[in-house]
């Protein structure tokens, strides 16, 4: 499941930056009516998403070379 995450993680911000670029130096025609900010939306809300998933899953996550000192 961390993997998957940190996938979707990749792919939406190589999704956002492709499009990002794409309407600055027009690659390609694209027209970024209502249905394209959707999409950009989406995939910045996905890429916020899988973002928090990754930051409070390594917050949560135990180090198994660590001792628990004190703990009983």
């Amino acid at each position: 499941m961390k993997y998957f995450i940190v996938v979707v993680f990749i792919l939406s911000l190589l999704g956002v930056c492709f499009l990002c670029l794409n309407y600055l130096w027009a690659w390609f025609p694209v027209d970024y009516g209502q249905v394209m900010k959707i999409i950009l939306s989406g995939l910045i809300l996905l890429l916020v998403l899988t973002g928090l998933a990754m930051l409070f899953s390594s917050a949560l996550g135990e180090n198994p070379n660590h001792p628990s000192v004190g703990k009983k």
